[in-house]
């Protein structure tokens, strides 16, 4: 009887702490679950390829719809920069100029670098026996440079400082020489009608307003926007000593800061001008561009709760092919956390394949797409344009679908095999 007791050295060993559990090695786990996905080449070709086509139709969508959208941004700011306002005073119940006055008060207000003014007048341009109605406007010199106006034949500098013209090619054209470039040199005459809303009141006008006046063409305006347009520019100070000019009808604003914008229009708009500024239509273009997104987003969720249910449904036909396989491993010791864990891993797995094949796949596509365009644009002279593009954000949040969908998809398989008790699998066909 004494030989039958345990030995107290021993009775920690009975009693005491329990023995560390010992799992399976997670490399062997994830062998596992790769070799289901291989052997069943069919079936996960078939899944792998519904969750690529899901994300590649959504990848595709998403990166023409930011692409465009960055691209008619671009062309839509390329000549109007967001620090810029324009003033104008179409405002018909309190029409008011740009006088001293009007701009002395307008460089007073927070972050306003510098005011440039436009004034215009009609008129008509003679040349020997040709003639055209067309508009002369009068700017300051840091008027065509916050415009973007492109000149040929004369320098900003040059013409700031002169008092001639340039004029559109269409303008050329109709004062009768053969090419644009043919009319620089030339002088034409010009008749002018002006407004009595922007003359100098303290200067008798009774004989300038329809006075003919002389100007040397100095160079043409390149607008490749407006072909036909028909106009010319000069300088302010020019049509102020021709005509006796003290105001402008239109103007751009620079401003310093442009988060003091939407206060510095309100001031302005205070003095009776109306304010316009790229940043609204950039405003209406993100406007109409979250409502496509928000159209492609409920468009996705369709076509991903598809591809979902295609994968939970692939799990759970391979957790009934695989519960005798399951029972073999719980019988060798595999524990509830290893089986979870197989799962799992093949469903992220899938996920992750068929979201990184779509991924790639769709925004190739749109690449390729993008490409095809542009050779075609090249051959009818269109220049080229890029209009794809996939935010960072976005990838990151595909990459983290990637990962909650497979988790999700897998979540009840794995679930319901973790559960499977060793006997009843053993039993199970």
């Amino acid at each position: 009887m004494k030989d039958s007791k345990i030995p107290p050295k021993n009775k920690k060993h009975f009693f005491g702490k329990r023995e560390k559990v010992k799992h399976m090695r997670m490399s062997s786990v994830l062998l596992i679950g790769y070799r289901n996905i291989a052997i069943n080449k069919t079936r996960s070709f078939l899944t792998i390829g519904g969750v690529s086509i899901g994300i590649g139709i959504i990848t595709f969508l998403i990166s023409i719809g930011f692409g465009v959208q960055a691209m008619v941004i671009r062309e839509v700011t390329k000549n109007n920069p967001t620090e810029i306002i324009d003033v104008s005073n179409e405002n018909l119940e309190n029409f008011v100029v740009l006088n001293k006055e009007t701009i002395d008060k307008i460089q007073k207000f927070p972050d306003v670098r510098s005011v440039e003014i436009n004034s215009n007048i009609g008129g008509k341009f003679i040349n020997g026996a040709a003639q055209t109605d067309a508009i002369l406007y009068g700017v300051t010199p840091g008027y065509l440079k916050l415009s973007n106006i492109s000149i040929e034949n004369i320098s900003f500098e040059n013409f700031s400082t002169s008092d001639g013209i340039i004029v559109t090619p269409k303008l050329a054209t109709l004062l009768g020489f053969e090419k644009a470039q043919d009319a620089v040199g030339k002088e034409v005459e010009y008749n002018a009608v002006v407004a009595k809303e922007i003359l100098d009141t303290t200067i008798d006008n009774s004989e300038d307003g329809q006075a003919g006046k002389k100007f040397k063409i100095l160079g043409i305006v390149n607008d490749q926007s407006k072909s036909d347009a028909v106009y010319a520019y000069t300088m302010f100070e020019t049509l102020k000593n021709n005509y006796h000019i003290n105001a402008g009808q239109r103007g751009k604003i620079l401003i310093g800061n442009i988060e003091k914008i939407d206060f510095v229009r309100s001031q302005i708009e205070q003095l009776g001008f109306v304010t316009e500024s790229v940043i609204d239509t950039v405003t209406d273009i993100n406007s109409f561009f979250s409502i496509v997104r928000i159209v492609l987003i409920v468009f996705g969720t369709i076509i991903m709760s598809i591809s979902a249910m295609g994968m939970m449904n692939t799990l759970s036909v391979s957790l009934l092919q695989r519960t005798k396989e399951v029972g073999i491993l719980k019988a060798l010791g595999a524990k509830r956390t290893d089986i979870f864990k197989m799962f799992i891993f093949e469903a992220i797995l899938i996920s992750f394949s068929g979201g990184a094949i779509g991924l790639l796949g769709g925004y190739g596509v749109a690449k390729g797409l993008n490409t095809l365009i542009n050779f075609i644009s090249k051959r009818y002279g269109i220049p080229a344009a890029d209009f794809v593009m996939v935010p960072n954000v976005f990838i990151v949040a595909i990459v983290t679908f990637i990962v909650v969908l497979g988790i999700s998809t897998g979540l009840f398989p794995a679930r319901r095999a973790s559960k499977i008790h060793a006997l009843e699998a053993l039993r199970y066909e």
